[in-house]
């Protein structure tokens, strides 16, 4: 617990938000408690990642050239070029230089084929270039690119040409800091739960401290770890309990290609917790689906399902169960319930100090590099005026007054004098606030 208290400690840092120990306590008891039944059935399956709360799914997506849908655009350009006016022998001619560019399925035809279409075609092309670009100029020369359904054809037929490669990582989460950061404001896009400036920053309290709700979010593949730092391609809340599956919107786009990706992946998943065939039946009409969630009195999030869902339920069991999505938003300063859209009530501003871990009032600390620190435990040297972290050193200003100094401007300062043919008198007397050479004299010189 203490590691996952650190991670909420870091975003709150991170968006240089007021928080208190005892307040982060309460979220993440809350959070135990409630979350404690989803978390143990995630962790029945294969791919469970107990250091990150969370199933990791490889999304990672190779598509070939699509024969199929090339044959279908040929024909498509096909039934083009008769509305296009052409004479019969430039007919051929086009038909016989994009049989040519296409005949080998190829993203770059051959040489044999690209003098081919130079010869039927009369147009500017080399070896090495794409077939769907040879394939543009082509229409473009015959003026085939002016029909008013060319745009959408030509468009699919490159797209099948051109293999595709797309490498993310999904991730199935109850993880306290992906709730905080459902929408992390490194992202693309943000929405309402954003900690930087979202009407509905308390709404990630409430999912946080729920029974039922998931988050489930894409990233670049290369992320392994401390997902909730990293930006989210794509986000989504799941909520299930007792055989009972809720989809809400998908973030940014409703994708519904994504959508219907995604829940593939999480009706798996949980089945694979549950032991249990992979066989679900999806409703999502308003009225055939209103009956299996309710929204919890006081709970601050804004509840997307109320405008998408989708609800699967399990086949082969005699009863589903209902969602009770939300819990009211503890103030991350107090503890108590709150009912704003930040993340703490009109209670004292408070911070943890990074350095010494103490919960100080807001006005007798500092924000600095990323983090507070409490009066105690940040300083501004007297000479540099640099924040320090560390340990600072006694000296002397012009009026004599008692100063503090960091380490390096100490060593200067000793040096300086050090090297002085009268310090030994010049110290017995406080002389060195006389100095003309500087306006701050170590203690010790």
């Amino acid at each position: 617990m203490n590691e996952i208290k650190k991670a909420f400690y870091d975003v709150m840092y991170k968006y240089q938000k007021y928080f208190s120990e005892p307040g982060v306590n309460a979220n993440l008891m809350a959070w135990e408690k409630n979350k404690g039944r989803l978390t143990n059935l995630l962790r029945h399956h294969p791919n469970w990642n107990e250091q990150e709360l969370a199933i990791i799914f490889d999304l990672s997506v190779s598509r070939e050239i699509e024969r199929d849908v090339v044959d279908e655009c040929k024909f498509a350009l096909s039934e083009l070029v008769n509305e296009a006016g052409l004479s019969h022998e430039q007919r051929l001619n086009f038909d016989a230089a994009l049989l040519a560019a296409t005949a080998e399925y190829s993203q770059t035809p051959s040489e044999n084929s690209i003098a081919t279409i130079k010869a039927q075609a009369g147009i500017k092309c080399a070896a090495g270039q794409k077939t769907s670009r040879i394939i543009g100029r082509l229409c473009s020369h015959f003026g085939i690119d002016r029909h008013r359904s060319y745009n959408q054809v030509f468009a699919r037929l490159a797209d099948a040409f051109n293999p595709l490669q797309v490498q993310k990582t999904g991730v199935l989460s109850v993880h306290p800091c992906d709730f905080l950061e459902m929408s992390n404001r490194d992202n693309t896009w943000n929405s309402c739960h954003g900690l930087a400036n979202g009407s509905y920053q308390s709404g990630c309290l409430s999912y946080l401290a729920d029974a039922v709700t998931m988050i489930f979010f894409t990233v670049d593949d290369n992320v392994t770890s401390n997902f909730y730092k990293h930006p989210k391609r794509s986000r989504q809340v799941f909520c299930y309990a007792d055989n009972l599956l809720l989809q809400s919107r998908l973030y940014p786009d409703d994708n519904s290609e994504q959508c219907e990706q995604y829940r593939g992946l999480v009706q798996k998943a949980i089945a694979d917790c549950l032991g249990t065939p992979n066989l679900w039946t999806i409703k999502a009409k308003p009225n055939e689906t209103e009956a299996y969630f309710t929204t919890v009195a006081d709970s601050r999030h804004y509840a997307d399902y109320n405008y998408y869902r989708r609800v699967s339920l399990l086949k082969g069991v005699e009863q589903h169960g209902h969602l009770r999505i939300g819990h009211p938003s503890l103030c991350v300063c107090c503890g108590q319930p709150f009912q704003n859209g930040k993340l703490k009530c009109n209670c004292e501003n408070l911070v943890v100090c990074t350095d010494c871990g103490q919960t100080v009032s807001a006005s007798n600390a500092r924000y600095s590099d990323g983090a507070y620190y409490c009066n105690a435990c940040l300083h501004i040297c007297a000479a540099c005026h640099q924040t320090v972290h560390t340990d600072m050193y006694p000296a002397f200003n012009r009026e004599g007054r008692m100063v503090e100094v960091c380490a390096d401007c100490y060593q200067a300062m000793v040096g300086a004098c050090a090297s002085c043919c009268v310090a030994p008198v010049c110290a017995m007397l406080a002389g060195a606030r006389f100095c003309q050479r500087t306006a701050i004299t170590a203690a010790a010189a």
